[in-house]
């Protein structure tokens, strides 16, 4: 038995004291050419559009919801779980969690870019698309470099 009054599991809006977390998380895929580097700084400035899945004080999952509000869209940005629970649903809360956070801001439709998980996205109603089906402002900032796929889901 596990008596506490903290969370022991949860899906949350990340704090500032969930930097560093996130950081743990995300570094190895960073470095594996699979996320785009973030500084500590960037996370912080941006902390407010980060969600994270907390468990017993291990972030095991986190990613942003970037609103582009004129457009009715936003991007799901830093999408990343722990090797250790890949495979254990964290993933899909995370994106059902962020699905009904755009809803709540009056988004009609999610976008992401990515060079590995496609076929994941892909299962859970994201389609291919094209360089402009991203807002103007958005895909100025495309990196050719990185071939990144885009996949679009409307509700």
């Amino acid at each position: 038995s596990l008596v506490t009054a903290d969370l022991y599991e949860g899906t949350r809006q990340a704090s500032i004291d969930d930097v560093g977390g996130i950081l743990e998380l995300i570094e190895p895929l960073e470095q594996a050419g699979v996320l785009v580097p973030r500084s500590r700084e960037r996370l912080e400035t941006n902390i407010g559009h980060y969600t994270v899945v907390d468990r017993d004080g291990l972030i095991v999952a986190c990613a942003a919801l970037l609103p582009f509000e004129k457009k009715k869209a936003g991007e799901i940005a830093c999408f990343a779980v722990h090797p250790d629970y890949r495979g254990s649903g964290y993933g899909t809360a995370l994106l059902e969690h962020l699905e009904q956070r755009a809803r709540r801001l009056g988004l009609s439709r999610l976008f992401l870019l990515t060079t590995r998980t496609s076929h994941w996205f892909m299962e859970r109603g994201f389609s291919p698309a094209g360089l402009t089906a991203l807002p103007v402002a958005r895909r100025r900032l495309y990196n050719y470099q990185r071939n990144a796929k885009i996949y679009v889901k409307a509700f």
